[in-house]
């Protein structure tokens, strides 16, 4: 077992005593008063703004600017609101300027010109009770055009996701880059009323409609991503004011994440390829993409096949292209490794970081476990020689500087220990995000010096200022990694607790807390439905059981084939460590929280140790995947977590009960079959609008325990898979709090 990582800091929210919560949760002063107290810490922790990007501008010849956009929950209206703050320093990073925030919750997406003297903006506005989309022209002094895009009627949506979504001005400024929805032809009834013919001369410009196509189905991309039926790249002439798409790029392809080549006027970009069917794309970086260009007009593929690849970033020099890809393999997230194109020659594109089955050894006897996520827009060094990243390593996000000639690897040093989150690189700036689990989001400003001997020890000023109610002197967290001690080819896996740090023995209730995925990971961030946790004073568990990301490939495909049954061992191991690691929690005051494969885990734990916990709370659970299969947006998931490759078409060589074996694993791998010996009081939260995990998974269990007199409470949300609403995530967090107060039969709550 290695060595843990330990930061402790205090508790500042008052213990005040209340009357003794009655078990039956009825309306009495006790159940409301238990209600302010949730409500004051909630309030607390949902004032603190979330750093959601960063865009570096230099402004004069001794300044520097930082935007930084933040976003906020607005309790009153039940909404986020977005603001951006900048901040200004000298070349030498002193501090200058710190403006005041700005309300920009009506911005979507904004591009500026190479010179920074143009910005395009794309803004949702409100007008007569609907939502259009406008894009603005700014020069530094005033709005110098709009375009009203339904009046242009071209395409649909924009596109803002980043899974898809780009916007970019030319290098020249005459013309915008984007990716919108394909326009569809109109379609109507086979019959309808209409009025009397016009004139020939006024049928001109009308537009064909085909009759009796309404129904028809439209693919689209699943859950998060309902109504990206095809997606178009447009280039809007800031000349002309024309708008017109690219209709280069052949049918079958579904571009995505678009740039500028560099003549500015060719385009590189993402290719998505659906083939028979549009599987769900959300959290799933296994589907078939390539890097394209379009040359002249010609499509070309520039990355090999069998891969999903994303994030295409040219260099400032523009003789370099990257990107990341991965191999086609059943687990839906995975590592992957990081490719360089040079783009002043020609040849194939090389592997400069590779991605690793366990680690890879870099600079400074550092350990490497593989890249996971997207490269930041602007990542380059102004010499294009150096490639800055993030991303998961075990439990937290550590960013590096890469060496595109040597190809040497440098982890960049976070002193403390916390996640450290590249925004944006430019001119040598950086602009990064620095947390923990217990300290909110951070904006730090450095310079990168390529001619230090030490060019990992970046020197960082923090430019934002944040109240931290978890600041005091009795909260701490601590990383504690954990080897089975079997002769298994994966056997590493971690926790992180957060909490107390001490108190009388069995004093403080446990949250039991898994990711979903079931390949992610909990990170070294700062959650905040788990901090109202710990005020209210509860310890957490988050849990990072094998087939986790960030723990390299082989850890990952070692799930595969094993869940409900490796994931569950690993938890309860997890779990029986931090008891006898940190006496003061308490074994009968034992709660679990987590949705869509942690709530496969929660099912599957109070069934198959149904005296563990004393309240479950399970958002949009896998309950069965055999049922799941066939109702699901990725139906690959449930074969994959079986152990089963794949299949569009059921093979000529199969016979019925071959099909049959393969559900009935899906069957014997889901929490159902353990479904009565559960005897933990459930609160189960589903969306009516799940495409992932369809609300009738979860509604089944929440039957069967009804029909076996286990005390269970439904909540249907009119949400997606996420639960992210602001409205409906605010419902949840209360009544989970309600939930594990009453059933640990907690007393009284801090206030």
């Amino acid at each position: 077992m290695s060595s843990t990582q330990v930061r402790n800091l205090s508790l500042c929210v008052p213990l005040k005593s209340h009357r003794k919560l009655m078990p039956s949760i009825l309306m009495t002063f006790d159940y409301y008063s238990q209600i302010e107290a949730i409500l004051k810490v909630y309030k607390q922790l949902f004032r603190i703004p979330n750093l959601a990007s960063a865009r570096i501008v230099t402004t004069a010849k001794n300044g520097v600017t930082v935007q930084s956009f933040w976003s906020q929950k607005n309790l009153e209206r039940q909404a986020k609101q977005t603001f951006l703050q900048e901040f200004t320093y000298t070349t030498d990073l002193h501090p200058m300027l710190e403006t005041f925030p700005i309300d920009v919750s009506s911005e979507l997406l904004r591009a500026y010109s190479e010179d920074e003297n143009v910005r395009a903006v794309l803004r949702n506005v409100n007008v007569d009770g609907k939502s259009k989309q406008f894009i603005e022209i700014w020069d530094k002094n005033y709005l110098s055009k709009s375009y009203d895009l339904s009046a242009y009627d071209v395409h649909g949506d924009v596109y803002t996701e980043p899974t898809f979504s780009a916007f970019q001005l030319s290098p020249d400024r005459t013309r915008l880059l984007y990716v919108a929805e394909k326009k569809l032809p109109k379609s109507e009834s086979f019959y309808k009323q209409k009025p009397a013919p016009k004139a020939k001369s006024d049928k001109t410009n009308e537009e064909e409609v085909s009759k009796g196509t309404e129904y028809i189905f439209k693919p689209d991309w699943g859950e998060q991503l309902v109504g990206k039926h095809q997606s178009v790249v447009v280039i809007l002439n800031l000349e002309d004011d024309t708008i017109n798409p690219v209709t280069t790029i052949p049918e079958e392809y579904f571009p995505a994440q678009v740039l500028w080549a560099p003549d500015g006027k060719d385009v590189i970009g993402v290719a998505y390829k659906p083939n028979k069917r549009y599987l769900g794309l959300y959290a799933c970086s296994n589907r078939e993409s390539y890097i394209f260009q379009l040359k002249e007009g010609q499509f070309q593929k520039l990355s090999g096949e069998n891969l999903n690849c994303s994030s295409p970033r040219l260099s400032p020099d523009k003789k370099h292209l990257i990107w990341v890809e991965r191999k086609i393999s059943p687990a839906h997230r995975n590592v992957h490794r990081l490719m360089h194109l040079k783009l002043d020659r020609s040849g194939q594109p090389n592997i400069a970081v590779d991605g690793p089955a366990k680690y890879n050894v870099i600079q400074n006897d550092k350990k490497f476990y593989g890249l996971y996520d997207e490269l930041p827009q602007r990542c380059w060094s102004s010499d294009s020689k150096y490639v800055f990243f993030s991303t998961t390593q075990r439990s937290t996000i550590k960013s590096y500087i890469l060496n595109l000639e040597s190809k040497a690897l440098h982890e960049i040093d976070s002193a403390d220990g916390s996640s450290l989150i590249i925004l944006d690189v430019h001119e040598d700036y950086i602009a990064s995000a620095k947390c923990s689990v217990i300290e909110p989001s951070q904006l730090l400003f450095g310079k990168f010096d390529a001619a230090s001997s030490n060019i990992e020890n970046i020197r960082w000023v923090h430019c934002s200022k944040v109240d931290n109610p978890l600041k005091a002197e009795n909260l701490m967290y601590e990383v504690t990694e954990l080897e089975h001690n079997t002769n298994e080819p994966v056997r590493d896996f971690n926790f992180i607790y957060c909490g107390k740090k001490g108190g009388p023995d069995k004093s403080v209730p446990l949250l039991v807390v898994t990711h979903g995925g079931p390949h992610a990971s909990y990170c070294n961030q700062f959650i905040r439905r788990y901090s109202v946790f710990n005020l209210l004073g509860f310890g957490v568990l988050q849990i990072n059981y094998r087939g986790s990301t960030g723990l390299g490939g082989d850890n990952v495909d070692y799930l595969l084939g094993k869940v409900g049954t490796v994931d569950v061992i690993d938890c309860v191991t997890a779990i029986d460590t931090a008891l006898n690691k940190y006496p003061w929690l308490n074994p009968e005051k034992m709660s679990f929280f987590g949705g869509s494969h942690a709530g496969f885990l929660g099912a599957h734990l109070s069934g198959q140790y149904p005296d563990k916990f004393k309240a479950v709370m399970l958002l949009n659970p896998v309950i069965d995947m055999s049922s799941m299969f066939a109702t699901t947006d990725i139906p690959d998931w449930c074969l994959a977590e079986s152990g089963y490759p794949s299949i569009e078409k059921i093979p000529e060589t199969y016979d019925r009960k071959d099909y049959g074996q393969i559900l009935q694993k899906m069957l014997d791998h889901s929490p159902i079959v353990y479904v009565d010996k559960v005897k933990t009081p459930t609160l189960i939260a589903l969306g009516s609008k799940d495409l992932r995990v369809p609300f009738s998974q979860g509604k089944m269990w929440y039957n069967r325990l009804n029909a076996n007199n286990v005390k269970t409470k439904l909540f249907v949300y009119e949400d997606n898979h996420s639960l992210y609403k602001d409205e409906v995530a605010f419902d949840q967090d209360i009544n989970n709090v309600l939930w594990m107060i009453e059933h640990n039969d907690i007393p009284s709550l801090p206030c």
